[in-house]
């Protein structure tokens, strides 16, 4: 899988909290998943809400049950979500070209490495998951 572009300001948002740049990472990685052709979107290159759907099932589950008493355990929970973002990951780009798919994914499987089962990081990466969500939509993802 190929590496993110996004590791400092990714650094910056989960590892010290500063949400101005969580935000603004966001939407840049939003950007590079929804694809504009001749003022369209372009389905058939851009990322579309299906492909989130279970990754964001996951995440969003485990946000809502996450508590002092099962940090270690819904850490666990988001560790195995990496090889389910690589799989998912894999059946999208079976030609073997990066995708708009794959920099969420790198990006997302690089935030995971970080979290060290740290709590207020893992808060920090469900703003972060829900960031790129949000903007994603909002450019004309669907």
């Amino acid at each position: 899988m190929s590496q993110c572009a996004f590791k400092e300001q990714i650094d910056k948002a989960i590892v010290n909290g500063e949400a101005k740049v969580l935000v603004a990472t966001a939407q840049e990685i939003a950007d590079q998943m929804v694809i504009i052709k001749n003022g369209k979107v372009d389905k058939n290159k851009s990322v579309s809400t299906s492909q989130i759907r279970n990754i964001f099932g996951t995440i969003k589950k485990t946000e809502l049950s996450l508590s002092q008493d099962n940090v270690d355990e819904k850490y666990a929970s988001l560790l195995l979500l990496k090889p389910k973002l690589a799989y998912v990951n894999g059946r999208h780009n079976k030609d073997g070209k990066k995708s708009s798919f794959t920099v969420m994914v790198s990006c997302l499987t690089y935030a995971i490495d970080i979290l060290q089962g740290k709590p207020e990081r893992m808060k920090h990466f469900f703003n972060f998951f829900e960031a790129i969500l949000a903007y994603h939509r909002a450019k004309g993802g669907e």
